[in-house]
């Protein structure tokens, strides 16, 4: 799942739990959050011989909200736009992974159970798996290319 910019509101940052996938078991990042909100969303699942594709409109925004939304991680970049609803200057590029986590999110913000309001541009999000919310997608397009 990509978006040019990405708000995550009420984040939980679970710590590092293992799910199974089709694949077999995958260490990830689990988080919840209340709603996540997405510009310029586009989706890539592969299918098959295929990859399938669901984008947005152009410009649109897409929510997920809707109860709990559990979030299983396995890669999640992009640059801090804001925290707390607080602007941050573009400087800080984020990539974090089962493997790659910076002390101040599994040390601090992690053992606190705190609710951030975290934002991110040019967002990239590799899920393994999710559960809650309900996805509206402004004028949604989907269509397959070969793998």
């Amino acid at each position: 799942m990509k978006g040019s910019q990405l708000e995550l509101h009420d984040l939980v940052f679970g710590g590092v739990v293992t799910v199974e996938t089709a694949a077999g078991p995958k260490r990830v990042l689990k988080f919840t959050a209340a709603a996540v909100t997405i510009r310029d969303l586009k989706m890539a699942v592969p299918v098959g011989p295929q990859i399938q594709h669901i984008d947005g409109a152009p410009g649109s925004t897409s929510m997920l909200q809707g109860g709990d939304i559990t979030m299983y991680v396995e890669s999640l970049t992009g640059t801090l736009s804001s925290i707390e609803n607080l602007p941050a200057p573009p400087v800080l590029r984020l990539h974090l992974t089962p493997d790659i986590i910076p002390e101040w999110l599994y040390d601090t913000v992690g053992k606190l159970d705190l609710k951030l309001q975290l934002g991110l541009d040019d967002a990239d999000i590799d899920q393994a798996g999710q559960t809650g919310g309900k996805l509206a997608i402004p004028g949604i397009h989907g269509y397959g290319t070969p793998r």
